[in-house]
């Protein structure tokens, strides 16, 4: 059981004013897991979880932030944090070779990113975040994980979330069912003489989700290596040859907007890494920081 607070405290400089936004949940979680068959091989997992996300700062704050001179973002102070429940099953078969998964979660006090027309300019536009209704999700998963030779192997994994739309925007009332798809292909290759290397894709198919429409993406990436002196030394080559980034389309009324990625996607890079070892072992324990910052914005 994990008892969660948060508590923020800001200023408003435009209002001369400090606003506190506490919120505050009980998320339990509870996970059973029963191996099963010859040789206990296989294993069935059940769970159920409840979260609770951070109070998004930069989501509440009445700071201005332009993408370019026809676009902008501002928060909303009186935006709640998400939270969901989330039920999950598993089956895992053939020691992990093969794993399925299913999942329903209902999320709570959505965000969502309203577009709007700005009414002192009608070719700028902007975002404001805003808690919708709740929403269910249902999600199917399964992967596998294979060795078809002693250099070779892969996980060939595929996930599916089916999201049936109940909500009223501006008017509008989504209610579609809509389908996400993602689907990878990971590969992990040793070769003899300290040979190694990967080689990675992934692809999702466009999707729509209530006004915004996302349009394909995938990527191919890889990284060749050889190691030297005891595998103290490791020489490596990344790659990333082909790929396409995200293009998104939202709607403000009836005035279509879209934005995309033109960064190119193709990649090189070079990196020599050394190993230390020998010694008296010594147990270290990595500090990332007490001062924690998430970021919720919109996912332009």
């Amino acid at each position: 059981m994990n008892w969660q607070l948060n508590r923020i405290t800001y200023e408003d400089r435009s209002a001369n004013r400090k606003n506190t936004n506490t919120q505050w949940s009980m998320n339990p979680t509870v996970q059973v897991m029963m191996p099963f068959g010859p040789g206990m091989d296989h294993a069935l997992m059940v769970s159920y979880k409840r979260t609770l996300s951070d109070i998004p700062y930069t989501a509440i704050s009445s700071v201005i932030n332009w993408s370019d001179a026809y676009n902008y973002t501002v928060g909303n102070p009186d935006l709640k944090a998400q939270s969901a429940d989330i039920v999950m099953a598993g089956l895992s078969l053939l020691r992990n070779k093969i794993n399925i998964t299913a999942l329903y979660a209902v999320s709570h006090d959505r965000i969502y990113w309203q577009t709007l027309q700005s009414g002192e300019n009608p070719d700028v536009f902007y975002t404001m975040p805003l808690n919708i209704n709740s929403q269910g999700v249902w999600g199917f998963g399964a992967e596998w994980i294979e060795s078809p030779s002693r250099v070779w192997c892969f996980k060939l994994s595929g996930r599916v979330e089916i999201t049936p739309e109940n909500t009223m925007l501006d008017g509008i009332h989504y209610n579609k069912t809509r389908v996400k798809e993602y689907f990878y292909f990971n590969n992990n290759f040793r070769f003899g003489h300290g040979w190694g290397g990967m080689l990675n894709a992934n692809f999702e198919p466009t999707f729509r989700t209530l006004d915004r429409t996302y349009h394909v993406v995938y990527n191919v990436s890889g990284q060749i290596y050889r190691t030297f002196l005891n595998d103290n030394l490791q020489v490596a080559l990344d790659f990333t040859p082909i790929g396409n980034r995200r293009k998104l389309d939202r709607y403000a009324d009836a005035n279509k907007v879209s934005y995309k990625y033109t960064t190119p996607v193709q990649y090189v890079g070079f990196s020599l890494t050394w190993n230390f070892a020998g010694g008296k072992s010594v147990n270290v324990d990595v500090v990332d920081g007490i001062q924690n910052y998430y970021e919720t914005k919109d996912n332009r």
